[in-house]
């Protein structure tokens, strides 16, 4: 067992899909969890992948006359490239047509079978073909499907229901008292509203039409719904076999998700973990969405972002930095192309990279200059130990624009350090005060480079590079980084502008 460990979870994304902003949100997200606790020293297991099965899957194959898993390896590719780019540091991408993963997910259905919480029936309701599940009226926006806004169909069929009705008191009680953490609040009092007002029923968990899936192993003319299938990978993503052992690193600390998805989340998937006798995870984040120019992002509206495409345009980190820092992630917020380009020169070229090039500048006017340690500068030791406690805070409840906000106001406070001390004049009237106020800057600059690392690896290690110590800080963890004046710079050395002008 480890002494401290998170384990970090995206939802699986669905193989048809084209990796878009949306997607990358959630996905920095958990990545800048995972580098932070990472940082601080403990296990991290960060999971996502894509999911895989189900009637679309093999529709869209034999429309581009390739078959399902050709046309699932071509297409799960896509969100690896994108997620390379981005530099998400997943410890394992799961793809539910994994062998490992199909065949625990038969194991687990089994035993859910023989202990009689499924059970043979007929299903008929609402279908909506693009979602591949079923709908109540009640669900239904203007009679159609609320993400596709399209008519559903009536669907009626042999098939296996899972008796998701006996958990719904269960259920009720472990939210209500916090066994089962749902966050924000307000997602909280949704899914109590839901379990209070509405009458949980039983759910078909397969198809008798679909070839594309998990065979029932007792009945191998049905196949298993694609998102049973789909979230039991939180499990089978790091080693679990199907039985009732599972590995060290569950319960999941976090599920990190869009809140579209969080009622499958937070009703059916624990009562499954409740069936099966296996630990609930102990949070649910659901996080909002974006507007783009104050429209819902959409193929039809033309206007879904590719993160490809704006990795190459603002760089991979400052991508990141822009994504996540542009509103609370609690909350829905609006993005435009324009308003990236006013923050990127505001906060990463005016902001982070012309801090670093002045004080390299500065720092490099003589090049025989030693910078040596100078660890008694009160006024920074203050500022810094107050950065840091506001930051960690923050990222523990994963406000993230708060997070970026504090290392800005460090970057300000530097700057008018700079500002107030004028060390291009010190260089000529007094040496070795020039050499403490370059010293606190170099230090800051350091610092600076601590707390960015989450959000913009590649960054933080250019930064290090420049003040020739790259190595040396790669072998820390937070805790001995964020004391105050401990290295020499000796071998500095001033490389390209970090985030150029736009």
């Amino acid at each position: 067992k480890f002494m401290a460990k998170f384990y970090i979870t995206t939802p699986i994304y669905y193989v048809n899909d084209i990796p878009h902003l949306g997607h990358a949100y959630t996905t920095i997200a958990a990545d800048i969890l995972a580098r932070y606790y990472r940082m601080k020293g403990e296990k991290v297991f960060f999971l996502t992948g894509t999911d895989e099965h189900g009637a679309k899957v093999a529709e869209s194959a034999q429309k581009a006359n390739k078959t399902p898993k050709e046309w699932c390896d071509e297409m799960s590719a896509r969100f690896q490239l994108a997620w390379d780019i981005l530099n998400i540091s997943y410890n394992n991408f799961i793809r539910t047509t994994d062998k490992n993963h199909e065949s625990a997910v038969k194991k687990a259905v089994q035993r859910l079978y023989e202990k009689k919480f499924i059970v043979k029936g007929k299903y008929q309701g609402l279908y909506c073909v693009g979602c591949e599940r079923y709908y109540t009226e009640k669900e239904l926006v203007n009679g159609k499907c609320p993400h596709h806004q399209k008519p559903l169909q009536l669907y009626s069929e042999d098939c296996y229901l899972l008796r998701l009705s006996i958990f719904q008191r269960p259920l009720l009680q472990l939210i209500q008292d916090g066994t089962l953490i749902i966050e924000p609040s307000v997602r909280k009092n949704e899914i109590i509203s839901f379990l209070t007002k509405e009458k949980l029923e039983d759910i078909s968990i397969s198809r008798q039409k679909v070839k594309w899936g998990i065979k029932l192993p007792w009945n191998k003319t049905q196949t298993l719904y694609v998102w049973i299938d789909a979230l039991l990978n939180y499990l089978t993503g790091i080693g679990w076999k199907g039985d009732k052992e599972v590995p060290d690193f569950w319960p999941a600390d976090l599920h990190l998700m869009a809140k579209d998805i969080l009622r499958m989340h937070a009703v059916i998937w624990p009562a499954l973990l409740l069936a099966l006798e296996i630990p609930l995870p102990k949070k649910i984040f659901a996080h909002g969405f974006f507007t783009i120019n104050g429209e819902k992002m959409s193929k039809s509206l033309g206007n879904v972002l590719d993160p490809i495409e704006q990795a190459k345009n603002f760089s991979s980190d400052g991508l990141r930095w822009l994504l996540i820092s542009s509103f609370p992630f609690s909350v829905d917020g609006d993005i435009s192309l324009e308003k990236f380009y006013e923050k990127y020169n505001a906060e990463l070229a005016n902001g982070i990279g012309n801090l670093v090039a002045r004080v390299l500048t500065l720092a490099t006017k003589n090049q025989n200059l030693k910078f040596k340690i100078q660890n008694d500068n009160l006024e920074f030791k203050i500022q810094i130990k107050k950065v840091y406690e506001n930051y960690e805070k923050a990222l523990e409840k994963l406000a993230f624009d708060e997070a970026t906000r504090k290392i800005l106001e460090f970057v300000a406070f530097c700057d008018k350090y700079i500002n107030e001390n004028e060390p291009w004049k010190l260089i000529k009237t007094n040496l070795d005060q020039f050499k403490k106020v370059i010293y606190n800057l170099l230090e800051a600059l350091r610092q600076i480079a601590w707390l960015i690392q989450p959000f913009m690896p590649e960054t933080a290690d250019k930064i290090f590079n420049q003040l020739g110590i790259l190595s040396i800080e790669k072998k820390k963890n937070l805790e001995e980084a964020k004391r105050w004046g401990i290295p020499q710079f000796d071998s500095i050395k001033k490389g390209e502008s970090l985030f150029p002008r736009m």
